[in-house]
């Protein structure tokens, strides 16, 4: 089959015989296929607010509401929600067969689903680990002649030995500290050094080679890049790499201010940053010449790409690779849906499905191109925030000068309802009732995401003031308690 648009993509997954499951922390982090696949299911751990919203797109089975506990594993992956009995006892209930859409994979995961004749969406774990070692990112970088940013990976050792002075002297007065064993993203186990008391504070708190609970092996140390974050999200296919438009990421917002990290991801923003020719098709070879290299290694389907961008240079430096899903998703493609792009999540799961399908990539490559305008912003829990029952519920909010603040409109998920800047949607959280009444034990722990229908920031990379006014509002409510 050609594929054109949604229609054929709806076609073809219906040639399909079984059940369609997609597993993730959150359910709204999974809605996306619900779009183009008909009884497509989601497995989530989490008893978000937004289930009731999400359960007229999907049928969803949620672990911590069959536990009626928070978080029911040992450790928050889709191995350990799947594997899990209750889940497994829901799975044994459906007949058919059984693929899963899946941030990643696991070895574990993969055993069991040798066993049970599961199909796994997603590369193998032996595959993503060694793409994700940051000396896989620089020697591929330098085999594909791709722009590289001046540093290196040193034994742990070198950060006690090396003063500030040796490091500046080679790198400049900045330079970005990165702790490779910490293969979790989101900025975990970033440094940003400016300056001398920076590097002794850094090295006072990685005094005992140990950071979140992992044991430190070595450090990468790079020159701080002045510039633009930005990504991609790429899809590698049997008919070539497809390739989103550059999106600007949003990092550090001020509501990360005392985290102990830095590079902290916020989000991203699409629209309202003219990129000009030069930087477009930079960035578009560099993902293409990385999305065909990956592929000839057997990846496929989806990744993102960092970058920092230069604008008065046009340069694009290539800062690291994602071989998973994004954080871009599902956002991306709820704008792209919008537009009558096809999400490249329906591409991820075809090639593992491994059915034959055509596509004129250039054709295609070009819809992806397009400008889209929005925005989504992820909060983490304040510090010291307890749950009393629901904090803000789900759904569309107005600005009321009157009330000083944000009213409820109504309950609903459809991006298309924001309709202009006053105005946002909540979803993918808040976490339920009891589910999240411990104190916060990691700064990334996530409260929500704020979805808006325009980019949220300005050149500089400032919030906008309504933008800002949402985030402070659902942050105050939150640190309160009580339901909004």
């Amino acid at each position: 089959m050609f594929i054109r648009d949604i229609r054929q993509i709806r076609a073809l997954f219906r040639s399909v015989p079984g059940t369609f499951i997609g597993a993730g922390m959150t359910a709204f982090s999974r809605i996306l296929p619900a779009s183009f696949l008909d009884g497509y299911r989601i497995i989530a751990l989490h008893r978000t607010e937004d289930l009731s919203l999400l359960r007229q797109e999907a049928d969803i089975f949620c672990l911590e509401e069959e536990t009626q506990k928070g978080a029911p594993v040992p450790v928050e992956n889709s191995e350990n929600l799947l594997l899990h009995p209750q889940t497994r006892c829901f799975l044994d209930g459906i007949p058919d067969a059984k693929y899963f859409f899946l941030y990643q994979d696991y070895p574990g995961l993969r055993s069991a689903a040798r066993t049970n004749g599961w199909r796994l969406l997603a590369n193998p774990p032996q595959l993503r680990q060694r793409l994700i070692k940051r000396k896989f990112f620089k020697k591929m970088a330098v085999d594909l002649n791709l722009p590289r940013t001046p540093g290196d990976i040193h034994p742990i050792t070198a950060l006690h030995l090396k003063k500030y002075g040796a490091w500046r002297n080679v790198l400049g007065p900045s330079f970005v500290v990165q702790l490779p064993e910490i293969e979790r993203g989101g900025g975990r186990g970033t440094f940003f050094v400016h300056s001398e008391g920076d590097y002794r504070h850094l090295r006072d708190r990685l005094a005992e080679d140990r950071w979140r609970d992992t044991n430190l092996e070595s450090i990468s140390v790079h020159k701080f890049l002045e510039g633009i974050p930005s990504s991609v999200v790429v899809c590698v296919t049997r008919h070539g790499t497809l390739v989103s438009a550059l999106q600007r990421q949003l990092l550090d917002l001020p509501y990360c201010e005392g985290f102990a990290e830095n590079g902290v991801f916020c989000g991203h923003a699409w629209g309202g940053l003219e990129w000009t020719e030069q930087v477009r098709r930079s960035a578009f070879k560099q993902a293409c010449r990385i999305g065909d290299h990956l592929g000839s290694l057997g990846y496929k389907g989806i990744l993102g790409i960092d970058f920092i961008v230069q604008r008065k240079s046009g340069k694009v430096y290539p800062i690291e690779i994602n071989p998973r899903l994004t954080g871009a998703l599902p956002m991306l493609s709820l704008l792209h849906l919008q537009e009558g792009i096809i999400p490249m999540e329906a591409f991820h799961m075809l090639e593992f499905l491994e059915i034959p399908y055509r596509l004129d990539r250039n054709a295609i490559n070009k819809r992806y191109a397009e400008t889209v305008t929005g925005s989504h912003i992820l909060l983490f829990r304040p510090p010291a925030s307890k749950t009393r029952g629901a904090i803000v519920r789900p759904g569309l909010y107005e600005y009321s000068p009157s009330e000083r603040g944000f009213h409820f409109l109504k309950e609903t998920m459809a991006y298309q309802d924001i309709g202009n800047e006053d105005r946002f949607i909540l979803t993918d959280g808040p976490m339920y009732g009891k589910a999240r009444e411990a104190t916060r034990q990691d700064s990334h722990d996530r409260l929500c995401r704020l979805l808006f229908s325009y980019p949220v920031v300005n050149r500089n990379g400032m919030l906008s003031p309504q933008a800002l006014s949402a985030v402070n509002w659902v942050r105050e409510k939150t640190a309160k308690g009580g339901i909004a």
